[in-house]
C-alpha cells in the first residue's frame, strides 16, 4: 500500500506541473518525516551523496564535449561522409540521418544531444525532399537512441556507478549491440522508403567524393576511437577520456575545422550547465527516494514476490523489463535506473544472471522509453523540429520501437548470441 501512496503522490505533484526531481525529493521527504524521526541533516547528506561519485564527473564533461562538437561543425561533416557513401540509395538521407546518429551517439553519449544536433541539420534536407514529416521526426528520433547504447554512453556510467559493473566493459557491450540496432534501422528505413517511393540524391558514389569527405571527417571520427581506446586499454578512466573529449571537441572545433567561435564556446558552456544540472540534480534526489524505500522497507516488499522467480532467470528479465516498461511512461529513463534498477539487482545476483545482460535490459528498455510518450524525450525535440504532430510521427515510430523490442528478446532469450562478441573483447 505504501508504494502505492508514494506513487499517486509523485503522480500528483508531476500533474500539478512540479518538476520531476522535485516530486521525487518532496515525496521522499513527506513520507520519511511522517513515518521515521529522522535528522533532516541525515537527509541533506544523502542529498549529497546521491552526486558525489567520482564516475558522475564524466556526465558533465561528456555533455560540454558533445555541445562543444555540435557547434565546431562536425555534425556537418559526419552527414557529408555518410552521403558520400549511401546518399545514392533511395531513401538515403533517411539511412544518413540513421548513419550520422551512429556517429554523432560515439560522441555526446546522451540521446537528446544526438536528435538536437543531427535533427536540426537532417530534418529539413528530408523535408525539402519531400519526405513525410512525421517519418523524418521519428526516423531522427529513433536514431538519438543510439546515443545511450552507443559508448560513450550517460546511462551507461549512471548504470555502472550504482552497480559496480566496470563501465569499460559496459561500453564494449554497448558497440555491437548498438550497431545491430542501427542495422534493423536502417532495413525500415529503406522499405518505408521503398513503399512511399522517397526519393534519394541524384550525384553518384564516388570514390573521390567518398575519400575527401572521409579526409574531413577524420578528426570527428577520430574522438571516439581515442575515448574508447583510452578506456579499453587501461590508459584512462571514463572521467578522464570524457576531458580528452572536451579537448578533442576544443581543438577539433577551434583549431582545426576553425567554426567554434567565441560565443559558440559560452553557448556550449551554457548548455552543458543547463543539462548537467537537470540530470545531476534528478540523480540527487532519486537519491533520497531510493534511500526512503529502504529506511521504509519498501524495496523489500516489493521484491518479496519476486524471489519466487529466483529459479527462472527469464521470468525475473520480462518481469523486471515489463516494470522498467511501465515506469518509462512515467519518469524518466534516469529515475528509473537509479530507484527502481538496485531493488533488482540483488535478486539478479541471486538468480544467476550475467550482469551484462541485465544491464542491457535496462538500457535497451531506457531507449524504448525514450520513444514513447509522455516522457520521450528525444521524440518530443525531433517532431517540434519537424512541426509534425506525435500521432503522425508514432505511426512511423513504432517500426522503430519495434526493432528495439526484437533487440531486447534476443538479449533475454539468447543472451550468448548478443553478448558473443562483446564477451570474446573482453576475454
Amino acid at each position: 500500500m505504501l508504494p502505492i501512496l508514494m506513487l499517486v503522490a509523485i503522480l500528483v505533484l508531476l500533474a500539478l506541473g512540479v518538476p520531476i526531481a522535485f516530486a521525487l525529493g518532496v515525496t521522499a521527504l513527506l513520507f520519511l518525516v511522517i513515518l521515521k524521526d529522522l535528522p533532516l541533516d541525515l537527509l541533506i547528506q544523502q542529498l549529497y551523496l546521491g552526486s558525489s561519485s567520482f564516475p558522475l564527473l564524466a556526465i558533465p564533461l561528456f555533455m560540454l564535449a558533445g555541445s562543444l562538437m555540435n557547434h565546431g561543425g562536425i555534425s556537418q561533416r559526419l552527414i557529408n561522409f555518410s552521403l558520400s557513401l549511401i546518399g545514392m540509395v533511395r531513401g538515403g538521407l533517411a539511412i544518413v540521418t540513421v548513419m550520422t546518429s551512429v556517429f554523432f551517439g560515439a560522441i555526446t553519449g546522451t540521446a537528446a544531444g544526438a536528435s538536437a544536433a543531427v535533427g536540426q541539420i537532417m530534418i529539413p534536407a528530408m523535408l525539402k525532399k519531400g519526405y513525410a514529416r512525421g517519418f523524418s521526426a521519428a526516423v531522427t528520433s529513433a536514431g538519438s537512441s543510439l546515443g545511450i547504447i552507443i559508448p560513450p554512453s550517460v546511462p551507461m556510467i549512471l548504470y555502472g556507478s550504482i552497480s559496480g559493473i566496470s563501465v569499460a566493459s559496459l561500453f564494449l557491450t554497448g558497440i555491437p549491440i548498438g550497431i545491430a540496432i542501427a542495422i534493423g534501422y536502417i532495413v525500415v528505413v529503406y522499405l518505408i522508403s521503398l513503399r512511399n517511393h522517397y526519393t534519394y540524391t541524384e550525384q553518384p558514389f564516388q570514390w573521390r567524393t567518398v575519400f575527401q569527405t572521409m579526409m574531413e571527417a577524420v578528426p570527428a571520427l577520430l574522438v571516439p576511437v581515442v575515448i574508447l581506446g583510452g578506456i579499453v586499454t587501461g590508459i584512462a578512466t571514463p572521467t578522464e577520456s570524457a576531458a580528452i573529449a572536451v579537448l578533442c571537441g576544443l581543438v577539433t572545433g577551434a583549431l582545426i575545422y576553425r567554426e567554434l567561435k567565441w560565443k559558440d564556446f559560452i553557448r556550449a558552456l551554457e548548455e552543458s550547465v543547463k543539462n548537467t544540472a537537470l540530470v545531476m540534480f534528478i540523480v540527487a534526489t532519486a537519491k533520497i527516494l531510493g534511500f526512503s524505500f529502504s529506511i521504509l522497507g519498501i524495496g523489500q516488499k516489493m521484491m518479496e514476490p519476486l524471489m519466487g522467480y529466483a529459479d527462472n532467470p527469464i521470468a525475473v528479465l520480462l518481469i523486471a523489463s515489463l516494470i522498467l516498461f511501465i515506469g518509462g511512461f512515467i519518469f524518466d529513463g534516469t529515475v528509473m535506473v537509479l530507484v527502481v534498477v538496485p531493488l533488482f539487482l540483488p535478486l539478479v545476483q541471486a538468480t544467476g544472471i550475467d550482469p551484462l545482460q541485465f544491464a542491457m535490459v535496462v538500457i535497451i528498455v531506457w531507449a524504448i522509453g525514450q520513444q514513447t510518450p509522455p516522457v520521450a524525450s528525444g521524440l518530443f525535440i525531433t517532431t517540434a523540429i519537424a512541426k509534425a504532430s506525435m500521432w503522425e510521427t508514432s505511426k512511423y515510430n513504432i517500426w522503430f520501437i519495434l526493432v528495439l523490442i526484437l533487440t531486447l528478446a534476443g538479449m533475454i532469450f539468447f543472451p550468448d548470441v548478443m553478448l558473443y562478441v562483446p564477451k570474446s573483447l573482453l576475454l
